[in-house]
């Protein structure tokens, strides 16, 4: 009976070491989180992004999430964290998001610069503001908006944005032959709001006021209320060298035109710009737009559909165009990349004032994305259309929109 008591004793506590040892240990979840380092943001704002951190195990955090969490931002980087009982404890470095970004740039059929300010954290909410002006060989613009960003538990976001300025118009064909010239003045504004209906997609309504005011006698003045809704899919990802994007956006617009007959605009964008190898990546977009009743005032050029092998001044009511090449990042610098691109590119146009263009040929160039920045500081290029003998050059540095 002794001996049997004293297996029992021994038994027990070795079962509940075996027990131990198969299981992984459970620590208490994340109740709460704190956060030092920030200057302009809002606690409260950063506190609703990393939400999803708790309920966390404290013993199996992964700090690596949290670094990606806040990159995803482009605000913070992650300098430390740590876990204390039940409290993750949170430092963060924040950038700087008030940018003045100046901007110029020089072409074979026009130039330009101006100043734009940004500003990735509106009032410290991680809201986005801009506001600017240039000018160029065909007049001047400013312009201003403000994107109010949907939050975790917010219904939608929504944005404004107004736009005025005066310009000297050019109508070509695509071999470069001028077939209109006209002032005018042109303002607008709009208002939306928008949903993330995934974190990948999402959806928008908006509406506003365009009124261009021809000072000769042709073409008539125009004043269009148009009604768009628009859904866009996206993803991006940061390879250490590049910004890898895949996205489609397409957008159907209503334009109440008070002075002349009402019409419809269909247009979508597509692009795909994949990391191969290190440093390497495959670019390649598309675009559509269809408007068969556009006024000449508010015609859209070959960018429209991204690319840039006709003639600038080039305008049209329907327009397919399409890219594809590769993108080398050269070296990684303390200051960014340097890169080269070039890409094979087709268009099809369906001109207003003169008979059907299109066009094929290469686009070569070079740029230089500042560190961890999307956008290019610096984009030259080159390009040749095959069919019309068209050579084109631009060089710009600064803000691109």
């Amino acid at each position: 009976m002794a001996l049997e008591k004293l297996r029992h004793r021994l038994f027990t506590p070795l079962l509940l070491l075996l027990l131990l040892l198969a299981f992984p240990a459970m620590g208490e979840p994340i109740t709460d989180i704190q956060i030092q380092g920030l200057r302009r943001t809002k606690p409260e704002v950063l506190l609703e992004k990393l939400e999803k951190f708790k309920g966390m195990d404290a013993s199996t955090f992964d700090k690596k999430k949290l670094e990606a969490e806040l990159e995803k931002t482009q605000l913070f980087s992650l300098a430390d964290a740590s876990v204390s009982g039940s409290t993750l404890h949170i430092t963060v470095d924040e950038k700087f998001s008030l940018l003045p970004i100046p901007f110029a740039y020089l072409s074979s059929d026009s130039w330009g610069g101006g100043l734009v300010v940004l500003d990735n954290n509106a009032f410290g909410i991680m809201d986005q503001a801009a506001a600017g002006g240039f000018i160029s060989s065909s007049g001047w613009r400013v312009l201003a908006g403000y994107s109010h960003i949907q939050k975790e538990h917010a219904p939608f976001g929504w944005s404004v944005s107004a736009n005025g300025g005066k310009s000297r118009n050019r109508v070509r064909e695509d071999d470069e032959d001028l077939l209109l010239t006209y002032d005018s003045k042109v303002f607008g504004v709009s208002a939306g709001i928008n949903k993330r209906l995934a974190p990948w997609l999402k959806a928008s309504v908006s509406s506003g006021v365009n009124l261009c005011d021809v000072e000769d006698s042709a073409p008539a003045s125009e004043l269009v209320i148009p009604l768009t809704v628009s859904l866009t899919a996206s993803t991006a990802s940061w390879d250490g060298t590049f910004l890898n994007t895949i996205y489609l956006t397409t957008s159907a617009t209503y334009n109440y035109s008070h002075w002349h007959d009402n019409y419809c605009t269909l247009a979508a964008k597509a692009g795909w710009e994949q990391h191969l190898v290190q440093r390497l990546r495959l670019i390649a977009q598309a675009g559509v737009y269809h408007s068969p009743d556009v006024p000449v005032v508010f015609a859209p050029n070959q960018s429209a559909v991204q690319v840039c092998i006709l003639n600038n001044a080039c305008r049209a009511s329907t327009m397919a165009g399409a890219g594809a090449g590769f993108e080398w990042g050269i070296v990684q610098t303390r200051l960014g990349v340097p890169s080269l691109y070039a890409q094979y590119q087709v268009i099809w146009a369906d001109t207003l004032l003169s008979d059907e263009a299109w066009g094929h040929g290469p686009v070569a160039g070079f740029k230089f994305y500042l560190k961890k920045i999307a956008f290019p500081a610096v984009d030259i290029f080159a390009s040749y259309n095959v069919k019309t003998g068209l050579f084109r050059t631009s060089a710009g540095a600064g803000f691109s929109y």
